[in-house]
């Protein structure tokens, strides 16, 4: 088949490249902006094999001078950015994205944390098929998988999803080779979308929150490099760090 991978630069997004150099026909790699792949596993892979690299506007524009290869499937994982109508239409609505977490219960941005901070037991990876509005699409298949929420740390979450979703992947590409176009169902109603601005809220601590509160906090927002749970006392903002011996500081 002829595939067009959207992705970044992650251990297991370059293993499902590897598989599809391996047994399909990679027509290209899309990434949001060539900054984030530059110096990357994923770039010197596609360097190495001659894989066109594109961004998201250059997609857009070779699109609409009729200038992309014909596509059997499009693939995204860990993309970043709404795939639009001219790609869809492209590929004829034959767009799979593979969501690192159970929907409809956690779309949108940063669910590992709010995974972690609503202590789910139950976490899992969801295929299915994109339409213009952000993880709404018809689901195929979801992965499910049990994790300790107060155990496991958000990087540590991040990797076992995206190992799931490299499984996921390779099963539901082969099923597609062996008889097309796989069965979806319509997305039950609720679930939450989360947002940059969902996230910023949940993990500020306020005087008035439990040491029990503090803690989940500091655990589900706990991610070097990047800042965790704060709290603003005076004008001045301060991170707080988990104590637990089992964290690198």
């Amino acid at each position: 088949m002829q595939i067009l991978l959207l992705t970044k630069s992650k251990k297991y997004t370059c293993e499902i490249l590897k598989y599809l150099i391996e047994k399909h026909c990679v027509m290209g790699v899309v990434c949001k902006n060539f900054d984030i792949i530059k110096n990357t596993e994923l770039e010197a892979i596609c360097l190495a094999q001659n894989i066109p690299l594109y961004d998201n506007n250059t997609l857009y524009h070779l699109i609409e001078e009729n200038k992309l290869p014909e596509i059997d499937l499009a693939i995204s994982n860990t993309f970043g950015r709404l795939i639009r109508e001219p790609l869809l239409k492209w590929v004829n609505g034959n767009c799979i994205n593979f969501h690192g977490a159970i929907l409809p219960d956690y779309k949108g941005l940063f669910t590992y944390n709010h995974g972690l901070l609503n202590e789910e037991k139950e976490w899992g990876v969801t295929a299915h098929y994109v339409n213009e509005k952000f993880d709404e699409g018809n689901i195929i298949k979801i992965k499910k998988f049990s994790i300790e929420p107060d155990k496991i740390s958000v990087s540590e979450l991040e990797e076992l999803t995206q190992k799931n979703a490299y499984e996921l992947t390779i099963e539901i590409i082969e099923k597609w080779q062996k008889s097309g176009p796989l069965p979806s169902i319509p997305q039950k109603d609720g679930g939450k979308y989360y947002s940059r601005e969902d996230f910023n809220y949940a993990r500020e601590i306020h005087v008035q929150d439990s040491a029990e509160e503090v803690r989940k906090k500091i655990h589900a927002f706990w991610c070097p490099p990047y800042e965790g749970a704060y709290i603003t006392i005076g004008g001045e903002h301060f991170q707080l760090l988990p104590v637990r011996e089992d964290y690198d500081k």
